[in-house]
């Protein structure tokens, strides 16, 4: 027992012998105006997130953040959401890589005309990173492949396309 249990522990020990913890996130604004209907919407995103490194190939991060959606006519909406990812490397050359991030959402508040209503979301979403330096990531993530259900109502959908592109830096101790 005590064999299997030190084994357990140099193995972990190994895997993670690489590991480097990163702080960064994404500030986001859109601004949508219809001049048909002389309508608008101001969104402004902060979403702060943490993550650690544990080998060349996989990253486990959660990003917490708040979306505040101010249209013109309406009342304002503020949202607050948790989002856990892992993120897995599948192609790397010199300083850039291109991966995939798999995880689930949980956003609650008013948002997209909700009151007080809760979203759960999966999905996992494509992207880019370039290590400017040891320390300082960029990323890029696009679309994505996701199911949404807020209340009565369920989305599945497939999307790559630039209405969904974010970007994000990071910096990594």
């Amino acid at each position: 027992m005590k064999k299997l249990i030190l084994s357990a522990v140099v193995a972990l020990a190994s895997m993670t012998a690489n590991a480097q913890i990163w702080i960064g996130g994404e500030l986001g604004f859109n601004y949508h105006n219809n001049d048909a209907t002389d309508a608008s919407v101001t969104t402004f995103t902060v979403a702060p997130e943490i993550g650690y490194t544990l080998n060349d190939k996989w990253d486990l991060a959660i990003k917490l953040g708040d979306q505040y959606t101010s249209p013109d006519p309406g009342d304002s909406q503020n949202a607050f959401f948790v989002n856990p990812y892992a993120r897995y490397t599948f192609y790397k050359t010199g300083k850039v890589g291109f991966f995939l991030d798999g995880g689930f959402s949980i956003k609650t508040g008013d948002f997209d005309g909700y009151d007080d209503e809760t979203q759960f979301g999966v999905g996992i979403r494509p992207g880019v990173k370039f290590a400017a330096s040891d320390n300082v990531t960029f990323v890029a993530s696009f679309g994505g492949l996701g199911y949404t259900k807020v209340g009565d109502i369920s989305d599945f959908g497939f999307n790559v396309n630039g209405n969904g592109l974010t970007f994000g830096c990071y910096y990594s101790f």
